[in-house]
């Protein structure tokens, strides 16, 4: 790799690592009192989708081990948010959905968030973001596939 294509690697990489962190925290202090940002990705995601996941499932979607996920899983369950059952089919296996307190509550996260990204697109402008969205999923898809040492 020659010195330009190092200055590009770094400089894209550094970009993107410290846009995630100011989201991140900027959406962690718009959270409720007492969820993570873990947590509203879970509720997020369980509020998408119409049949229970076992905790396996939530973990490749978010790229995580099983063990990973476990403790997010617990603290939402602890909370009244989900709800973790045995799965009858599986004896092995747990699935996880999530309950009507938890819905409530990533109804009412997402309502702290929406108006930070509404702020963000009004800041950068919906034709700036419809041309990066698609460079930056590519970019997405390109690194979670396996790559050949």
């Amino acid at each position: 790799m020659e010195k330009s294509s190092n200055f590009l690697a770094i400089a894209l990489f550094s970009e993107l690592f410290m846009a995630e962190q100011l989201a991140r925290n900027q959406l962690a202090r718009a959270l409720p009192k007492g969820m993570e940002l873990s947590q509203f990705s879970v509720l997020n995601h369980l509020a998408g989708v119409n049949d229970p996941r076992t905790p396996a499932q939530i973990a490749k979607t978010f790229n995580l081990t099983k063990g990973a996920i476990t403790n997010t899983l617990r603290k939402l369950e602890w909370a009244g948010h989900i709800h973790i059952n045995p799965d009858w089919n599986d004896a092995r296996q747990k699935l996880v959905t999530i309950s009507p307190s938890g819905k409530k509550a990533r109804d009412s996260a997402f309502e702290k968030i929406v108006p930070i990204v509404e702020g963000l697109l009004n800041k950068v402008g919906p034709n700036e973001l419809r041309e990066v969205i698609p460079v930056l999923r590519d970019l997405r898809v390109k690194l979670s596939e396996k790559s050949e040492p």
